[in-house]
């Protein structure tokens, strides 16, 4: 499970496998729509009726590339956050 903390939207820290990570510095950040256009006719229905603070759920994520460390020497990580849901997830590390 990842936890992010990311009070301005920009992660500060984050909790993975165990281990608390200090983000000490954000080297990119990006973000990638969902093809919406793929699924506009069946997201139109109903009963999935899901939005994004927009008002469109069109599955976008922003990615955040970071370098981190629990203690010791920095890694990069890369952050996803799907804008839809809130939630988080590590893309990439190493």
């Amino acid at each position: 499970m990842l936890d992010v903390v990311a009070p301005a939207g920009e992660p500060l820290f984050f909790t993975w496998r165990g281990r608390s990570y200090r983000v000490y510095s954000v080297l990119s950040r990006w973000c990638e729509s969902g093809g919406w256009w793929q699924r506009a006719s069946t997201e139109n229905s109903p009963e999935n009726s899901t939005t994004s603070e927009s008002g469109i759920n069109d599955g976008a994520r922003t990615s955040w590339r970071v370098e981190a460390a629990p203690e010791g020497a920095l890694a990069v990580y890369d952050l996803e956050r799907d804008e839809s849901s809130g939630l988080w997830r590590i893309t990439h590390h190493g």
